[in-house]
């Protein structure tokens, strides 16, 4: 990967960027894939800043599919909307890029001509959901639950299927929101508590934004829940051991 200027030792070709050679295992990059995946090194260790887009772009101009669905994440998470979108459209295989599309319409973007739209918005968070994306499916999931999206079931069984979809991706939030709609709109304490428990146990729920809140409130409705299974099971026995004729002879 990068050396810097004038210490290649192997005294091979480089592609030089800004001061610092760029090498493959010390020989010059020449195939779109090599000069991908120093763009994607770049990325990833947030070094050599330029040097991503620099090295992407090569590859891309190829026609590089992995450059250009990266070129495309970089242009959305960055704000540049206008350019990621053809980037977006081009790679919507990519369960990520139709998510990123998908958002584009739900909210609209005037930066990049497309006008707001949920059933565009709904045509590509399916298309996301289908290829695997959780976010996506957190996203049919709330808009199932407001209704905006046709429906042959109740709204909570639409949005249960997804948030569970995505649970099973180990999605924190959505073991969450699932837990939620079992509590709130089933009353079904126990599959609540499963999800609940999940959350809790998922290495990945402290890096998620909303991971305290969602510790804190998953660590309480399960103290909550214990606390009422262990109520019932008390009742329950003193069913048993004192049925009600036998009570009735010692009531005061």
């Amino acid at each position: 990967m990068p050396s810097e200027a004038g210490q290649d030792a192997k005294g091979s070709d480089v592609v030089q960027w800004q001061g610092t050679n760029f090498t493959v295992d010390g020989h010059e990059p020449t195939s779109a894939e090599e000069y991908y995946q120093i763009g994607l090194h770049c990325w990833n260790s947030a070094q050599h800043h330029g040097a991503d887009v620099f090295f992407l772009e090569a590859a891309a101009s190829t026609g590089h599919s992995a450059a250009i669905e990266l070129l495309g994440h970089i242009d959305y998470v960055q704000g540049r909307y206008a350019s990621a979108v053809p980037r977006l459209r081009h790679s919507s295989a990519s369960p990520r890029a139709a998510y990123y599309l998908a958002s584009l319409y739900h909210q609209g973007c005037p930066q990049a001509g497309i006008v707001q739209s949920l059933d565009e918005a709904a045509r590509w968070y399916h298309a996301s959901a289908e290829l695997g994306e959780p976010e996506a499916m957190l996203a049919l999931g709330d808009l199932y639950l407001e209704r905006l999206l046709p429906l042959n079931r109740a709204p909570a069984e639409h949005a249960l299927e997804q948030f569970l979809a995505a649970a099973a991706r180990s999605h924190p939030y959505a073991q969450y929101r699932a837990a939620e709609v079992y509590r709130t709109l089933y009353q079904d304490s126990e599959r609540a508590a499963v999800m609940y428990q999940s959350c809790v146990d998922n290495p990945r729920t402290g890096r998620h934004a909303l991971g305290s809140m969602m510790m804190l409130e998953s660590q309480a409705h399960l103290r909550e829940i214990s606390a009422v299974r262990t109520a019932r099971l008390q009742q329950q026995r003193r069913d048993t051991v004192n049925p009600a004729q036998r009570r009735d002879n010692f009531n005061l």
